[in-house]
């Protein structure tokens, strides 16, 4: 029964671009999701995470 279930079609895509990328899903969701919340750079270890992100056209900072 799938009359409960919601879900945020951009956040999802967002997601899948960086699936598709070669990424995470995840990665992509924290980075749409992070700036759809008013944040205005996606910070994170995984340096693959911040090139990819960051290839979309989001500031980015990789923490070493």
């Amino acid at each position: 029964d799938m009359r409960n279930v919601v879900a945020n079609r951009p956040t999802i895509e967002a997601g899948l671009a960086v699936l598709d990328a070669g990424g995470d899903f995840a990665d992509g969701v924290i980075a749409f999701d992070g700036q759809w919340l008013g944040g205005e750079t996606f910070v994170s270890f995984d340096r693959k995470a911040v090139k990819l992100v960051e290839g979309q056209g989001t500031p980015t900072l990789l923490i070493e």
